[in-house]
């Protein structure tokens, strides 16, 4: 009996030894179909800037001289814009046009001249459109009264609404050259004194939806009484 044991024994050890090297050789041979695996140069420092139905992004491209594309996705990959990468350590610039309006994840991939595919790197945008539209309105004009000798008029607005990202007011006019000039108010301004004026004008206030965004959204003109 005790010699069946010293046998079960020694048979276990045997077995689990071999058990041990398939494990061992398996991670190996794992380990090693990624390890030959070429990753090219990723972009650096993705950084994206809002707009009107579209998004701007702008990328480091990579040390990496075998780069020559790079490729844009969104929507879970459903849709995607491929652009050249000519030139390396540099600013480049990429537009997503025809942007539905919408908060965005895109994920951001290079591609060289093997075939081989980057580590994705990801950033964030919106797009705005007419949902955002709908939000801005015009400054109220509370008074405007004019000087008929000095030709000067001055204009009192309401409070812009400076929550939904207005910046200014814009304000035209004919002058005294009859020339139609332009003049701003600042949204934290309410009044305005404008020299030379002659006839007619109209005013219109303009919005910034963020920081980042490379377009402006205006109100509809309306006439100064």
């Amino acid at each position: 009996m005790k010699n069946i044991f010293i046998y079960m024994a020694v048979s276990a050890l045997i077995v689990s030894t071999i058990s041990c090297q398939d494990q061992t050789e398996i991670y190996e041979d794992f380990v090693n179909q990624f390890s030959d695996r070429n990753y090219p140069g990723k972009v650096l420092e993705p950084v994206s800037f809002s707009g009107k139905n579209r998004v701007k992004i702008e990328v480091l491209t990579p040390g990496d001289p075998a780069v020559n594309e790079a490729r844009v996705f969104w929507n879970f990959y459903a849709d995607s814009i491929s652009v050249p990468v000519e030139q390396t350590n540099t600013l480049q610039e990429i537009m997503l046009d025809n942007l539905p309006e919408d908060s965005y994840s895109f994920i951001i991939k290079t591609y060289d001249t093997y075939g081989n595919i980057s580590i994705p790197v990801e950033v964030f945008g919106t797009s705005y459109g007419d949902n955002y539209a709908k939000l801005i309105s015009n400054r109220t004009l509370l008074s405007s009264n004019i000087d008929s000798i000095t030709r000067t008029l001055s204009l009192s607005f309401s409070d812009a609404d400076i929550s939904n990202g207005a910046v200014e007011t814009q304000i035209k006019y004919i002058n005294t050259s009859d020339i139609e000039a332009t003049t701003n108010l600042l949204a934290e301004e309410n009044s305005i004194t404008i020299e030379g004026y002659k006839s007619g004008g109209e005013f219109a206030t303009v919005f910034l939806p963020d920081s980042s965004s490379i377009d402006t959204f205006i109100t509809t003109w309306e006439n100064i009484e």
